[in-house]
C-alpha cells in the first residue's frame, strides 16, 4: 500500500490533534458551562483527530484522493506565513481586518478564484468571527485597529 495524499492528510490531522491534546493536559478542563483554559484546546484536538480518522477511513476505502504525495512546499509555506501573520497582526489591526487580510492572500496560492466571491467570503468570515468570539463569547480580542489616541467605547 502506497501513501496517498488523503492518507498523509489523515495522519497529519491525527498526529497534530494528538500532540495538541497532550500539550493541553496540564490545563484545567472545566465544564461546558464554565470552561477552563484547557476546554477549547482539547475540544479542537479531538476535532482534529476526528477529521483525521474520517479522512483515513475514506483513504483506506479507496474513495479519497488517490494521488501520490507531492513535495509542494509553497502551500505549506503560505499557510504557515498566514498563521504567523494573523498572530502578529491581530493586536494592532483587530479581528475583522486581520481575518480579511488572512483570507485574501489565497489569491497567490496558484488556484483560480473569483475575486468578488473571495472578498465576500473574507468579509463574511470577518463578521462571523467578530460576532461569535468578540461579541457573543465576549473574549478579550481587539476588534478595532490600535490607533494611538483613538478609543472606541465597548470595542476593546
Amino acid at each position: 500500500m502506497r501513501l496517498t495524499q488523503q492518507m498523509a492528510s489523515a495522519l497529519f490531522f491525527i498526529a497534530f490533534g494528538g500532540l495538541y491534546f497532550w500539550l493541553a493536559t496540564d490545563l484545567a478542563m472545566g465544564t461546558a458551562a464554565d470552561m477552563g483554559p484547557g476546554y477549547m484546546p482539547r475540544a479542537l484536538a479531538i476535532g482534529c483527530i476526528g477529521v483525521g480518522l474520517i479522512l483515513l477511513v475514506f483513504a483506506l476505502s479507496g474513495r479519497g484522493l488517490q494521488g501520490p504525495v507531492t513535495g509542494d512546499t509553497r502551500a505549506v509555506a503560505l499557510t504557515t506565513a498566514m498563521v504567523g501573520g494573523f498572530a502578529l497582526a491581530l493586536p494592532w489591526l483587530g479581528l475583522p481586518l486581520t481575518v480579511i487580510l488572512a483570507v485574501l492572500p489565497v489569491v497567490v496560492s496558484g488556484e483560480r478564484y473569483n475575486m468578488p466571491v473571495l472578498i465576500a467570503i473574507a468579509v463574511g468570515l470577518a463578521v462571523f468571527t467578530t460576532v461569535l468570539f468578540a461579541l457573543g463569547l465576549k473574549l478579550q480580542i481587539p476588534i478595532a485597529p490600535a490607533i494611538p489616541g483613538l478609543t472606541l467605547p465597548g470595542l476593546r
